[in-house]
């Protein structure tokens, strides 16, 4: 496994991921252009075999002067409970911490989500607010903040 970051060229296949997985709640294709193109941290993990088969992708924006928001946070369906999500999160906190300026890291999470929430707290995110019709579907989400 290798993490890259997102190029242009990987656009149809992130825009594929994203729409199978958060369906209506899924960005845009012209949206997920517009990240890779600002090259903010919007990396890949990559597998080996298959070659080059990006397997998940994180999308952290730094939205603020002390604060990095991560936006977009998806491993395979497939792939899951092998520790790529943990790999990927790790390698995405120690760039971000390379940023001296950022203090707070934070993201949104559906609440129904239980294998995401529990993979964030493993990294010390706390659940600061509830936020209720978030999603499309009028689900609610959980706000969750790492201090660094």
């Amino acid at each position: 496994m290798r993490i890259n970051q997102v190029f242009l060229d990987d656009l149809d296949q992130i825009a594929k991921m994203e729409k199978k997985t958060f369906k209506e709640d899924a960005f845009s294709k012209e949206t997920i252009k517009k990240l890779i193109e600002q090259k903010i941290f919007f990396l890949k993990l990559v597998s080996n075999k298959p070659k080059n088969k990006i397997i998940g992708f994180i999308i952290a924006i730094k939205d603020d002067e002390e604060r990095v928001n991560i936006v977009n946070f998806l491993i395979q369906k497939k792939y899951r409970k092998n520790g790529y999500g943990t790999f990927l999160l790790d390698k995405t906190i120690e760039k971000i911490k390379e940023l001296k300026e950022i203090k707070r890291i934070v993201l949104n999470v559906k609440i129904t989500n239980k294998e995401a929430i529990a993979l964030y707290k493993k990294f010390q995110f706390q659940i600061v607010q509830k936020i209720n019709n978030y999603y499309h579907q009028k689900e609610s989400a959980y706000l969750m903040v790492l201090r660094i």
